[in-house]
C-alpha cells in the first residue's frame, strides 16, 4: 500500500463544542474517543454543526494514530 493510500474508515460520533469563530469542533464517538475536526478538513463548513448533532467522520488510519480527513453532518 502506497503513502497516497491509506487506510480509511468511518465513524459515527456527537458533535460536544463547535467553534466556528475558531475553526474547531470536538466530537465524541461510542466509545468515548474525542476527535477534533478544523475548517480546513473536507466538509460542508463548521458553521453547518450544532452541538449534539451526529457526525460521520472519515478517518485515515496510520502506524499509531488516527486523524479525520473528512465529516458530513447526518440528518
Amino acid at each position: 500500500m502506497s503513502a497516497a493510500h491509506k487506510h480509511r474508515s468511518h465513524v459515527t460520533a456527537t458533535a460536544q463544542e463547535v467553534l466556528p469563530k475558531f475553526g474547531l469542533a470536538f466530537l465524541v464517538d461510542d466509545q468515548e474517543t474525542t476527535w477534533t475536526v478544523t475548517r480546513s478538513m473536507e466538509g460542508p463548513g463548521l458553521d453547518t454543526l450544532r452541538n449534539g448533532q451526529k457526525v460521520q467522520l472519515t478517518l485515515d488510519h496510520q502506524a499509531g494514530f488516527s486523524v479525520v480527513r473528512a465529516y458530513a453532518p447526518l440528518t
